[in-house]
């Protein structure tokens, strides 16, 4: 899995306080299995790679990976606590992923696939 193969997308913020529900538009979740295919295809250039819905990125993301820890074990985890709860899935906003490379440059990726399951599958189905 290459970035290319990736759609890119900018990353924006719902102020707090406009917690009325949105439409629902579709049934969207990460996509684990390319994260994890992207991730092992290019560990030697990525620094950290965060995940999140990209329509209110501020407050639903959360660490997934970086080349020091490597798989954290749950988005929100102790090592990086920032006040955020970690989305994984929406009726109406995309799941996205924020790739940090070694030379400090960022990019945002849409990466989802149909579904509406909010779990960690990024760890693999036997944790």
């Amino acid at each position: 899995m290459d970035f290319v193969d990736l759609k890119p997308i900018d990353l924006q913020h719902t102020p707090l306080g406009t917690r009325s529900q949105n439409p629902r538009q579709h049934d969207w979740q990460l996509d684990w299995d390319k994260l994890a295919q992207l991730i092992a295809d290019n560990h030697d250039v990525i620094a950290m790679v965060q995940a999140g819905l990209a329509e209110d990125w501020l407050n639903t993301h959360g660490t997934i990976w970086d080349d020091e820890w490597g798989y954290y074990r749950y988005p929100n985890d102790y090592r990086e606590f920032d006040d955020t709860v970690f989305w994984g899935a929406s009726t109406w906003a995309t799941p996205a992923i924020l790739v940090t490379f070694h030379n400090e440059l960022a990019k945002s990726f849409a990466c989802y696939k149909e579904g509406i399951d909010p779990d960690f599958h990024y760890l693999g189905r036997d944790h």
